[in-house]
């Protein structure tokens, strides 16, 4: 008996420490709103406890994922597969969405080293749901990428706490897989001599222009944006070799140093699409060339 009621204190430390240490030691307050009037209407309003900062604007039947409930599903999940633990809270207003990560191993890809975590997202205004997804970062440059999966639609609040977590438990282990199907593809990457064809493919589909087109036929802000990716594609084809891999760190090092607008965006904004996009536009080249052979089902 003892011995359980000090695992239960243990759990409520973690999950405390968890809070504290990402900024997310407060709950979400839903409140009903009202016309200047005084009539109430049937929106009702999600608010910070700590601070009673707004957070958005929600239906009656919604209810807010708390953050203690996600921290404690992280440190159980913490117990099971190891790591450490961080996160953050994010928005145009601090904690419109929320995030916590569990680290893994580090990887090696031509001898770079790839910080690795799964993340989970959380908002709290209702710009999506829950979701699992891989993030890892190479040291040298600090180039960070996030690859979500799909959002957890069925993480529903009708759940007991102990299907929640097994719930949780499937999926992390499903973004287990894709981090080790992408450190494959990674490798993949680094196999293949880069050309002039994927270059211009990578570019066009991410800055959305005609790479046929005269110069003079841009804007000015197109113009800048290519001028910067071919600095940052000289900055890494050097560091990284003239291969797949050193194109994608091109990417990734424009949306992380150039066009730098911060983890949210990396996460979920413009960032994280340019930096999808370069992906599976390199993947699928890869794909053709029949490189991507070991890849597990996720």
């Amino acid at each position: 008996m003892e011995g359980t009621f000090n695992n239960i204190m243990d759990n409520n430390q973690k999950i405390f420490e968890t809070l504290y240490n990402t900024n997310t030691a407060w709950s979400v307050q839903k409140e009903p709103l009202f016309t200047q009037d005084g009539k109430q209407t049937q929106s009702y309003g999600l608010f910070r406890s700590d601070n009673n900062k707004w957070l958005s604007t929600v239906g009656e039947r919604y209810v807010p994922m708390q953050n203690a409930e996600l921290a404690e599903i992280m440190v159980r999940i913490q117990q099971r597969f190891g790591g450490d633990i961080k996160g953050n809270a994010m928005g145009r207003i601090a904690g419109q969405k929320v995030y916590y990560q569990l680290s893994l191993e580090d990887y090696s890809i031509n001898g770079d080293t790839l910080k690795r975590h799964i993340t989970c997202l959380n908002s709290h205004d209702g710009s999506h749901s829950i979701g699992f997804g891989s993030t890892n970062t190479v040291i040298s440059c600090s180039n960070t990428f996030h690859m979500a999966m799909k959002d957890l639609s069925k993480f529903r609040h009708t759940m007991s706490a102990s299907q929640r977590l097994q719930f949780a438990v499937d999926e992390f282990e499903k973004a287990l897989i894709l981090d080790d199907n992408l450190m494959l593809t990674y490798k993949a990457m680094n196999r293949v001599s880069v050309d002039q064809t994927i270059i211009e493919s990578v570019m066009q589909k991410i800055f959305k222009v005609d790479m046929n087109s005269k110069v003079s036929d841009n804007s000015t802000r197109k113009k800048n944006q290519i001028e910067n990716f071919g600095k940052a594609m000289s900055h890494e084809l050097a560091a990284k070799g003239n291969t797949l891999w050193g194109l994608f760190n091109a990417v990734t090092y424009y949306t992380n140093h150039i066009d730098n607008k911060g983890d949210e965006n990396l996460m979920t904004g413009s960032g994280y699409k340019k930096n999808l996009i370069a992906f599976k536009t390199i993947e699928n080249e890869l794909m053709e060339k029949g490189m991507l052979t070991n890849l597990q089902e996720v």
